[in-house]
């Protein structure tokens, strides 16, 4: 894994020892070709961030800052360590549990990445429900984008599953078995 583009490209990023599944260099790369200019300047929060790629990759490209944020000891001492190996400025890591932070942040962000654990088989829980259903709402700014992705098939990645009040479905995008969905704020 490595920096797409921007102050960081070429960057190796290191992979957290336990069980992650890192978003892969050509599905962070097209996200980040389709969110395009909104990159420059925007306020990322990344959820489930593991090696902190994504957030990392928001530097790189011009955020102004990125909170990363991942409950797994191993997953945050990855992130930190590729953080400050990329010597960008304007991002932190948070130990914390996703939804729970969710719940006491008082943040505003134009940009917030979700990829939890994936929800595989009926009964597993939905991690990205739990977010669309949570107080994500209050936290994402106006004119901003709430991006998640999902297995295909299960959970949000079923598409008979994507409506949530509150929230309209912009545009979705599959990489093999997995698929990326951007969401805005609906009134």
């Amino acid at each position: 894994m490595r920096i797409i583009a921007g102050a960081a490209k070429g960057l190796p990023i290191r992979v957290p020892l336990e069980e992650v599944r890192p978003t892969q260099d050509r599905v962070r790369e097209a996200l980040f070709n389709i969110l395009g200019s909104l990159i420059e300047g925007a306020r990322v929060l990344d959820l489930f961030c593991g090696s902190g790629s994504v957030g990392i990759e928001a530097l790189s490209r011009g955020a102004a800052s990125a909170r990363m944020v991942d409950l797994a000891r191993n997953s945050v001492t990855t992130a930190r360590q590729n953080l400050e190996r990329s010597r960008l400025r304007g991002g932190t890591v948070v130990m914390s549990d996703c939804l729970q932070f969710v719940q006491r942040d008082m943040g505003q962000y134009d940009l917030i990445f979700a990829d939890p654990p994936y929800c595989k088989a009926i009964g597993d829980r939905d991690m990205i429900a739990e977010l669309m259903n949570d107080r994500l709402h209050e936290l994402l700014a106006p004119d901003g984008y709430f991006i998640a992705e999902a297995q295909l098939g299960y959970g949000v990645g079923d598409s008979r599953c994507r409506d949530f009040p509150g929230w309209q479905l912009v545009d979705t995008r599959s990489y093999g078995g997995n698929t990326i969905l951007f969401y805005r704020k609906s009134d």
